[in-house]
Order: C-alpha cells, then sequence, then structure tokens
C-alpha cells in the first residue's frame, strides 16, 4: 500500500512538472514508435527524399501520429520488395487492382485510400489507339504495373523513354498516371502523342502482412483522420487527386 502510494505521487508530481515547465513534448517524444517508409520515385510524387507530393504526406503522419517516419525513395519494384521483404514498414503508392484479391498478393493493402490516379493511354497521333481494342498492340507500362491489364504489356523502367518511342512510332502505345508522365511530355517536348483516359484507380499504401500491417494501418487511419478534418490533407494531394484533364500536347 505504501509503495503504490508512493506511485500516486511521483505521477502526480510529474503531471505538475509537465504543467508547469511544458514538458508535453519531451513525454510524447518519449512515447513516439519509429518507423520506417518506402517511397517510389517519380516526378511529382517522390523525386528525393525531400521533394514530393507523398513526400510531404509521410511527413504529416508522422506529425498527426506523434511517431518517427524515415523515408527512402527507390524505383518502384525495389520500393515494393522493401514491403514484402520486410525491410521497412510501409510502401507508397500502390495502385489497388480490383481483379486480384488480397489472398493471392504478398503485402496488404491500407484502409484509407490516398487519392486515385487517371491512368492514360498514350498513342502517336498518327495512330491513334482504341482503348476498348488493344490486343496485339505493343504497348509498355511501368514496370511493376505489368498485370493490371487484360493484355500483353512490355514492361518499362524508363517512363521518358516509353514516351519517347510513342512519339516517333517505336510502339504503338504507353500506358500509365497522368500526374508522372504528363511532366516529361511538357518538359521533353513531345508533339506527336495523343492522350485519352484508360481507367481510375484508387492508391493505397501497401503493408507487410501480419500484426505489425495492422499496427500500420490503424496509425495510418487515425492520423489520416486527423488531417482531414484539418483540411491539411487536401493541401497536400489535392495536388495529384484530380479528375482527369483531357489536354493535348
Amino acid at each position: 500500500m505504501v509503495r503504490q502510494r508512493n506511485v500516486w505521487w511521483m505521477l502526480i508530481g510529474l503531471a505538475a512538472l509537465v504543467a508547469a515547465f511544458g514538458w508535453g513534448p519531451i513525454v510524447s517524444s518519449a512515447l513516439a514508435k519509429d518507423y520506417s517508409a518506402s517511397i517510389a520515385k517519380m516526378p511529382v510524387y517522390a523525386e528525393s527524399t525531400e521533394k514530393g507530393v507523398l513526400v510531404d504526406l509521410v511527413k504529416a503522419i508522422a506529425t498527426a501520429s506523434g511517431n518517427n517516419i524515415s523515408i527512402q525513395v527507390h524505383p518502384f519494384a525495389r520500393s515494393m520488395d522493401n514491403v514484402i521483404n520486410r525491410k521497412v514498414d510501409f510502401h507508397l503508392p500502390m495502385i489497388l487492382n480490383p481483379n486480384v484479391g488480397e489472398d493471392k498478393l504478398d503485402y496488404d493493402h491500407s484502409t484509407e485510400t490516398i487519392f486515385h490516379v487517371n491512368f492514360v493511354l498514350y498513342s502517336n497521333k498518327n495512330k491513334i489507339l482504341d482503348k476498348n481494342n488493344l490486343a496485339g498492340a505493343k504497348i509498355d507500362t511501368d514496370r511493376a504495373h505489368t498485370q493490371y491489364f487484360p493484355f500483353p504489356t512490355e514492361a518499362s523502367s524508363d517512363l521518358e523513354g516509353s514516351l519517347k518511342k510513342v512519339d516517333i512510332g517505336r510502339i504503338d502505345g504507353f500506358i500509365f498516371a497522368d500526374q508522372a508522365s504528363d511532366p516529361i511530355i511538357k518538359a521533353a517536348g513531345l508533339k506527336n502523342i495523343h492522350r485519352q483516359l484508360y481507367q481510375t484507380f484508387d492508391v493505397k499504401i501497401i503493408l507487410p502482412k501480419g500484426e505489425k500491417g495492422k499496427e500500420v494501418d490503424q496509425m495510418f487511419t487515425e492520423a489520416i483522420k486527423k488531417l482531414r478534418e484539418s483540411g491539411e490533407y487536401q493541401k497536400i494531394m489535392g495536388v495529384v487527386d484530380q479528375k482527369y484533364d483531357d489536354w493535348q500536347p
């Protein structure tokens, strides 16, 4: 009983010190958890560990959750492998493939949809493709997304190279996210490309299977809720979460 009273008075004393001297951040920091993020390297989304919309999102989640999140930026396939091989706690972004169930995957998706992405079909202006009849066409897509289509595609690890091949007619088409591809078209001055919306997908964060993944998912859900309520989420993600714009080069 004496020991319990001593502990009680110690807690009261600590609370008084926190109130008097503003030690709240110190106590909060002591309770913070350490997580690691791997983000796919793409224009606009993540160009370095300090620049990109998704980099800003992860930093905001860290602040909202009161946790520490270290950030790595890698090519898409390697970034995904980092989660599957449990080298990091989560990867983003990952476009949800509605044709594949969670039980068929080596990872889990976050509960939250972090944004939506417009996949655009880029073809040559002299040979505009019909998006509903692509069987037999020679089409590139990002290496990590070949399984999203009901027809064969060639895996590409060079978005600019694939778009340039479309521009000069070496391949029939290229399908990938507009926010990643459009800046390349503009920067490279590609004029012979025709754009059309292929499909809009939900985008998730991917997590390792098991209890660790469930813990991280809960952290995301709570942090993103706070960011949405404060309006901070829209400020960050509104840059990429947009309706398709049917502009042409």
